[in-house]
């Protein structure tokens, strides 16, 4: 497939969404027809709460049925968990409308996880015994309905291929392009832990690169940032899903990616039971402050 050094960058019409008439799967790259040809919403209806797609931006293409069919499947369970409370109950809006989205899609999808409704699927664990603090006893831990993190990044390449696709689309050939190299998953991360060494040091480090696609789509419950390194082929992202789940890395060429999962913090975990053959340790969540939150900024836009 030919090459192209240039990669225009993108805002789309408030109020709108862009269709393409791509002759190729934006997602596998095979030829398209009339067999297996599907029209595919970039940003699902069903992924995010009902309506509020409505006179918002979209990305409209064509995919083949079976690439189609695994991004639904995909979208299925990820949408129902990212629109649940937080372990305390809490919602990231108070607007209603996700708490009500939240409690449909908690009866009707299923995690991959549990085999259970989504609503049903919050995990917890008790421990009991002596623990290295000199406590004796038992201690509790909940948490919310948890995600396979393979399925994640399955979801979030899907979307960037199609994001990426349109953005070297040639309207003569039909056709956009796919990168070459490497993709990575550098965090997944709940809203209560957006702000952990992680995701800071990812977020600083690409804040520079130039920003080829910036998206905030369905009234914020869908957000978007593709950017450039500044000299290689290689691109980093940001995705935020339901203001709940943030999915970042980087794709295209290996060695910055490398070079970056080489300088990554490590997570920091604490221990509360140690012993030959067992373990017990946890790491609390850091959520982010406004001033500290570089993911979708931008310059000269």
């Amino acid at each position: 497939m030919k090459k192209t050094r240039n990669y225009k960058r993108v805002e789309f019409p408030k109020g709108r969404p862009i269709a393409i008439k791509n002759r190729t799967c934006v997602f596998c790259g095979n030829k398209l027809n009339e067999n297996i040809q599907t029209k595919e919403h970039v940003i699902a209806r069903r992924f995010v709460p009902k309506g509020q797609l409505n006179g918002q931006w979209n990305l409209i293409v064509n995919a083949c049925r079976d690439c189609n069919g695994e991004k639904s499947d995909l979208e299925n369970d990820i949408s129902a968990i990212t629109m649940q409370p937080d372990v305390h109950g809490q919602y990231p809006c108070s607007d209603g409308i996700l708490k009500s989205e939240s409690d449909r899609k908690g009866r009707n999808s299923f995690s991959r996880i549990t085999k259970k409704p989504v609503k049903d699927s919050s995990e917890s664990i008790v421990v009991n015994g002596g623990f290295s603090s000199g406590y004796t006893g038992s201690l509790k831990f909940n948490s919310p309905p948890q995600i396979e993190d393979k399925r994640v990044y399955k979801l979030a390449r899907l979307q960037l291929s199609a994001f990426f696709y349109y953005l070297t689309y040639d309207t003569k050939q039909r056709m956009g392009r796919f990168w070459s190299g490497k993709f990575a998953g550098i965090s997944i991360s709940p809203r209560s832990d957006w702000g952990n060494k992680r995701n800071l040091y990812f977020m600083n480090n690409v804040l520079p690169w130039e920003p080829r696609f910036l998206g905030f789509g369905a009234n914020g419950y869908f957000k978007i940032i593709i950017r450039k390194h500044p000299s290689k082929r290689c691109w980093s992202y940001g995705l935020e899903w339901n203001m709940s789940y943030r999915v970042i890395g980087m794709f295209g060429d290996e060695r910055p990616i490398l070079k970056m999962l080489d300088r990554l913090p490590s997570k920091e975990f604490n221990s509360i039971h140690e012993d030959p053959n067992e373990f017990i340790r946890y790491s609390l969540d850091e959520p982010i402050s406004e001033a500290e939150d570089n993911l979708f900024k931008y310059r000269d836009w």
